[in-house]
Order: C-alpha cells, then structure tokens, then sequence
C-alpha cells in the first residue's frame, strides 16, 4: 500500500498542476488533449448507445469509420467511463486518465521487475524509472502515449509462462498483450517487437524449452489474441481502401526518424535536464521536433541500468542469464528501431540499410507509423528493469555488512536521485471552456432533430503550400477544428469539419471549393456532402467577407438564415 501511494503521490506530482486544473484546462497546446477528450468521450458514448456504430464517429462527416483516422483508445475509454459519468467533463476525465496511466504504468513494472528480482525496491525502483522516464514529458498531451503499462503486464506473464508453463499464464500474456493494442496502435505493434525479441532470444538460448505443448500453447493463445483484435483492425483497412494516403510514406517516416544526438536532448519541461540540454535539444528542430525527439533517458537509469547489466552478465545465474541477455538486446534494437529508416549521425545522413526498413516494408501496420522514436518506451523499459537488477545486487552486497540501516539509507538515496532525476517543472496549462462556456450556437444545433448534418466555416485556409504538404501543417486547420472537434461533445451531429491524425480527401476538396465562399462553388460542393447546415463563425472573416454572406442569402433561395448568435450566423442549404 505505501508503495502504490509513492507511485500515486508521484503521478499526480510529476504532472503538476493537471490535478487541481483538471476541470478547466489541457497541457500546452490544447488542440491534441481536447482531441482526446473527445475520443473518450465518443467511445463512451458508442459503448453506451451504438456499440457496432463506434468507428462512424461524428466528425469528417460523410465519410464512415472517421474514428479510425486515429488511435479508438477503447481500452482507455473502458476504464474512464465511471470518471466520466461522476464528472460528466470528458476534458476532466482525459487529464485524470493520463495521471492514471503513469500510475498504472508504475505498478506494471513494478510487478515486472518483482518478479524477476523478487525484490520491493528493486520492483519499486523500476515503477519509477519507467512509468516517469525523462522522454514521457514530451508527450503529457498524448493521452495514447500515456497508456503503456500493459508492455510490463505482458512480458511478466511471458516470463511466467516461460519459466512455470503454467496455461493460466500464457492466457494472461496473451489478454494484456490484447488490452496493450486495443490502447494504442502504437505500442501493440511496438510490444509485438518486443516479444519476438523475446522469443528469438530464448530460443537461442534454450531452444529445447520450445516444446510442442510449450509451443502449441503458445500459438493458440497468440491466434486468439490476434482475432479479438482483428474486428478493430478492419475499420482501418477500410479507410485505407477508401483513402491511399491513410499511411505514411517512407519520407515521412525519415522525417520524424531519431537521429543519434537526439537521445542526449530531454524535454524543456525536465527539471534538470531541460536547461542543461538546450543546446542539443534546438538542434532537433532542424528536422521533425523537439516533441518526438527529445530521448535523453535519463542519467540515473542510465547509469543504473548499464550496472545492471554488468552485474547479471558476471553474477547472474539461472533464468537471470536470459534477462539479461533479453533486455539488453531489447534495449540495443529499439535503439536502432529509434534511428528509423535512416541513419542521422549529429545532423548527417548516413547511407547505411537500418532494420526499421524491415518491419515498414514487410510488417503489417508499420506503414501507419509515423515516428520510429516511440521505440524510446522499450529503452526506458529495458533501463528499468535492468536498473532493478543493479539495486537488488547493491542491497544484497551492503545486507552482508548491514542488516538494515546502510541498505535502507542507500535506497532512499538511490530513490531521491531518480525522483530528482525524472522530476518535471510545473507544466504549462491552457484554459479549455467548459459545457457551459460552450458558444450558444451549438447549444441550438443539440437541440435539432436527427442528425442535423453541419458544416463550419471557414474551413482551414486555402495556402498552396501547406496544402500540397498537407494541411495538419496549416496553423488554421489546427486552431480551427480542434475546438470545433471538442464542441461537438455538446451535440453530437454530424460535421463536416473534424481533428485526427489523417484528414480525409473530401476535407481538402472542401477547403479548395470553399476558399472564396461564398460562391456557388461552395454551396454546390456542400450540398454534395450532404450538409443542412452551414455555421459561419463571423469573427473569423474579413468585414468585407462577412458583408458578402449576409449579401448571399439575400440573392438566393437556397441558403437560407435560420439562426444568429452574434458574429455566428446559421444557413440552411435548399433543395
């Protein structure tokens, strides 16, 4: 119990303040984390309503499965759906879950690594290591990312399996492994790495251990894992069908690959590390950004984790030689996998075949990828572990000289450091209204019947340049339809606008038909879509703009004025 309270008291410390602003406020830019308060707060919905409705969410609206344009986070939304009913504030509810995940994420390794050491703080420093690892503070406004505690969950019950062949075991690997990917796309197929690894390793090793009911176990579980994930894949190979671009090309991929200096770069908002890694971490922004390739893992598990590995290779004994063997190579190809599909030596490209090109060419789901350097939740898992094994050898070694006072002492300096080590400066918060600061407008579009199909505009701004490099690159698409994405938690109708990690052909149809509205152009293409209602936010025209739409309606019988509330005017389109 005092250990889930440090792992608690640490995860709301860490993510300072999130926990006295979570009512009213998302960290940093606000656009991603309302996007994931709007997921959760579909998915609860579809659960509760419409549960074979769930991937034909709301937004990009008419195109089906629109969920799948990003991470469904189902398992996530499972576990918030009782905060979400007591709150009712699906933006409260994302920032609990991501203080809950990080816990979450303690206790997995912590189970992990008591198991392998049989040792509390072993298992207590590992908790900490991994589930507040340095590179985690570039991503407080990924909630997905957050979700990571059943990697640890998984390759326990692998170890177990392995070890006791026991089926309840391997029923267990297999169900976390099945929780781990229905929670984010990501880290499944990043798991899915980790237990070949895994495998190859013991098999090299042991290949003996691989019986047939050994094995034959082993595949069926793995079969079953596969088809309870299946019915979730199929929604993203629809889109993909539907949409060629739903994948990420190999340039894309370069792009955001680590380059070797990134891992001495942490996040600005790491206590010791943000000042003291400035310099690297500018340098980052030449290509992709500091986001995703702040990597530094930290010293102390750094340090602590190579003395592990040190120590198992000289002492270890028995399923310990496996270990260490294991997570070493584990820690060494995610390190590769990090450099992506080329590798970048401090700024230069160096024309050498990486194994990421393997899994992207030849994988299943890797071409949805579009960052190598997430492989960084594998590194801190290895370190972790490892980092486990070093403080179970220092304490048995000072417990011959001392039965209590010195490892106690040491242990709560080797704690004191890493907490140091991990530990964040206050986050930077931005205000997000609540339901009843929402506009009004969208108050009177919950209250029409049916769907009530809509559309928003402008859409985001028609610039050649960012429009042929895509328009997540354009600042209005962003500053624009993450609010509106968020706001539809008020009424649910249909909208053609939408916030996700793909954006659909049709939206950049309707960005390029509806630049110069109002036109006949626009109102055309929108009928076309099917849309009823047109919402003009007003503030964001030109007077001279804003003048010509009142001008529109006037001129024309097919758009027509049903609503004003202030600059925010509603058109319904006519047959």
């Amino acid at each position: 119990m005092a250990i889930i309270l440090v792992f608690l008291a640490l995860s709301m410390i860490i993510t300072r303040p999130l926990i006295t602003k979570a009512a009213d406020s998302a960290y940093e830019e606000p656009y991603d984390p309302t996007f994931q308060a709007w997921t959760l707060a579909w998915d609860a919905r579809a659960l509760t309503s419409n549960p074979f409705g769930l991937f034909h969410a709301n937004i990009f609206y008419p195109n089906p499965n629109t969920l799948a344009y990003s991470d469904h986070q189902i398992v996530t939304a499972i576990i918030a759906m009782p905060v979400l009913a007591i709150t009712g504030n699906p933006m409260q509810t994302a920032n609990y879950m991501l203080i809950f995940n990080l816990f979450l994420c303690a206790v997995g390794a912590y189970l992990l690594v008591v198991y392998l050491t049989d040792s509390r703080m072993a298992g207590m420093v590992a908790g900490v290591a991994f589930a507040f690892a340095t590179p985690r503070l570039a991503h407080m406004g990924h909630l997905q990312l957050s979700a990571a505690a059943f990697i640890p969950l998984t390759l326990l019950f692998l170890h177990r399996y392995s070890e006791e062949g026991h089926t309840g075991d391997a029923v267990l690997f297999g169900f976390f492994a099945v929780l781990q990917t229905l929670s984010t796309w990501y880290y499944g197929m990043i798991l899915g790495v980790s237990i070949i690894v895994f495998l190859i390793v013991r098999l090299i090793m042991r290949p003996r251990a691989f019986t047939l009911k050994w094995t034959a176990t082993l595949l069926v579980v793995l079969a079953v894992a596969f088809a309870l994930v299946v019915p979730f894949v199929i929604p993203y190979i629809r889109v993909h069908e539907a949409e060629p671009r739903f994948e990420r090309k190999a340039d894309e991929v370069d792009l955001f690959s680590a380059d070797v200096r990134d891992f001495g770069a942490a996040s600005e908002y790491s206590l010791v590390w943000g000042d003291l890694t400035r310099d690297v971490r500018k340098e980052t922004n030449k290509r992709g950004g500091e986001t995703e390739r702040s990597l530094f893992p930290g010293l102390v598990p750094l340090l602590l984790g190579i003395a592990g590995a040190a120590y198992l290779f000289v002492k270890g004994r028995g399923a310990a030689r496996f270990d260490v063997r294991y997570y070493v190579s584990l820690a060494v190809i995610s390190f590769l996998m990090c450099l992506g599909t080329s590798l970048y030596f401090f700024g230069s490209k160096v024309d050498l075949p990486m194994p990421y090109e393997l899994f992207y060419y030849g994988f299943p789901g890797f071409r949805a990828m579009r960052v190598p350097g997430r492989f960084i939740i594998l590194i801190s898992l290895s370190l972790a572990v490892l980092s486990g094994f070093a403080v179970k050898g220092m304490l048995s070694w000072l417990r011959r000289r001392s039965k209590v006072v010195l490892p106690a002492l040491v242990s709560i300096v080797i704690l004191g450091l890493l907490i140091v080590d991990v530990m964040s400066v206050n986050l930077p918060m931005t205000r997000v209204p609540t339901k009843d600061e929402f506009p009004q407008v969208y108050e009177w579009l919950a209250e029409r019947e049916k769907d009530a199909t809509a559309v928003e505009l402008p859409l985001a701004d028609y610039n050649p340049r960012t429009f042929v490099a895509g328009l997540q690159y354009e600042p209005t698409w962003a500053a624009r339809e993450a609010w509106r994405t968020y706001y539809s938690i008020l009424h649910w109708k249909k909208i053609f606008n939408g916030y996700s990690g793909y954006i659909p052909d049709n939206y950049y149809e309707g960005v390029k038909a509806t630049r110069d509205f109002p036109s006949k152009e626009a109102v055309n293409f929108l009928k076309k879509q099917g849309v009823e209602y047109v919402i003009v936010h007003g503030k964001l025209l030109e007077p001279e703009r804003l003048q010509s739409v009142y001008d529109w309606d006037i001129a024309h019988d097919d758009f027509n004025p049903v609503a004003q509330f202030k600059l925010d005017c509603v058109y319904r389109l006519e047959d």
